[in-house]
Order: C-alpha cells, then structure tokens, then sequence
C-alpha cells in the first residue's frame, strides 16, 4: 500500500506554472488571429452597408411615388430640381428617417421605411461623426449614394472603396463625391481615423458608399 502511494504524485507547483503559462501563451495567440475588436468592427460596418443599401432603396421608391427625393420636399432645403447636387447628413429632416422634433422622417411616414429605423444611431441629434451617414445626389447624373465611416481597419485600408465628400461644392464634373486618388488627386486616406477628423471632407478619403465603385 505503501508503495502505491509512493508511486502516485501531483504535479509540482514549476509544472503547474509552465502548464498555466503555454495555456496564456495559447489564449494570447488565438485571441490575436481572432481579433474581436475587429471583428466586431467588421459586423459593424456590414450593417450600416446593410442599411445604407436599404435607404438607398427607399429613397428610389418614394421618388418613383412622388416624383422628388425627400430633401425636395422639406421646407427650408432650397433643393427644388433634380438636377441640384446636394449633401445631407443623416440628423437631419432632410435625409428622411427621422424629422422635426423627431417625428418620423418622410420615407417612415410613407412607409418606405421600417419606423425602427429611426432608433439607430446614424439618426440620432447627438450622433458622432463616426455614426453618421451622408446621402449625396450628383444632380448631373441623377446618381444616389448613401455613405458612412468604416470602423474596421480592414475596411479603413481599402483605398479603392473609400471616397472623399465635399459638401461646400467643387469643381469635380461629378459633383461634391470623389473617388480615392481622385479630385485632383488630393483624396487621400486620412493620416489618423480619430473622430476629429472625420468630418466630411473634399480631399480625406474616409467614406464607404453604396453603391460601391467608380464614381
């Protein structure tokens, strides 16, 4: 009986400490393949593409009822004519999800919308930059995009999707959006993709639209 107790031992307090230690080493290494921060951030971004591809849609549809986009029909826009190129933020009455006071916005109270729209953060008074969303009509091509900040590096790094929005005019025969390199090849990536600067800008490529490509 002796013996058998003799023969049977734990682990020594150094095996355990190299055990727990290769078992960190394993967590840090599969926690930096997994990231997920960005993972999160790309779940994130695929939603407000979601979303933006959605709006988009609504906003043909109410054009297709009315004959005007949204900003055409709220007092105090000054946008009457379709051939107007126009930049509007997704706070305001004038994008459509959410109006004065926050009453729903023309495409909720014509149901071209879902009124849960008018609940997410892009369409929130106190929305950072981060979270808005910019809809640009280029009046010379009768074009729609709906734009937003990327969040995940992995989108941030796409220079061939990101855009630059201009939205105090230009010279850009497209209008107030331009492709990454473009506008005199003054759109570039942003230095830093802090909130300070991501406000829209003609020459900080730091926009996704939809839809995607080639303005």
């Amino acid at each position: 009986m002796k013996n058998k107790m003799s023969k049977m031992r734990g682990f020594t307090l150094v095996e355990l400490l190299i055990v727990i230690a290769l078992i960190a080493i394993l967590s840090v290494a599969v926690l930096a393949t997994i990231n997920p921060i960005e993972q999160s951030n790309k779940a994130r971004d695929a939603s407000f593409k979601n979303d933006a591809a959605e709006i988009l849609n609504a906003f043909e549809r109410y054009y297709t009822s009315s004959s005007h986009y949204p900003w055409m029909d709220v007092t105090g826009v000054g946008v009457s004519s379709i051939s107007d190129t126009v930049v509007i933020g997704s706070t305001t009455p004038a994008f459509g999800v959410v109006g004065v006071g926050g009453s729903p916005g023309l495409l909720v109270s014509t149901s071209e919308l879902k009124s849960s729209f008018s609940g997410k953060a892009p369409f929130q008074a106190t929305a950072t930059e981060e979270d808005k969303m910019y809809v640009v009509h280029n009046g010379d091509t009768n074009d729609n995009y709906v734009c937003f900040h990327p969040k995940a590096a992995a989108n941030r790094s796409q220079t061939s999707l990101l855009k630059c929005l201009d939205p105090t005019g230009g010279t850009n025969a497209k209008g107030k959006l331009y492709n990454y390199g473009g506008n005199g090849n003054t759109c570039v990536k942003p230095v830093s993709w802090e909130s300070a600067n991501l406000a829209p800008s003609g020459t900080s490529a730091n926009l996704m639209c939809v839809p995607e490509g080639t303005i």
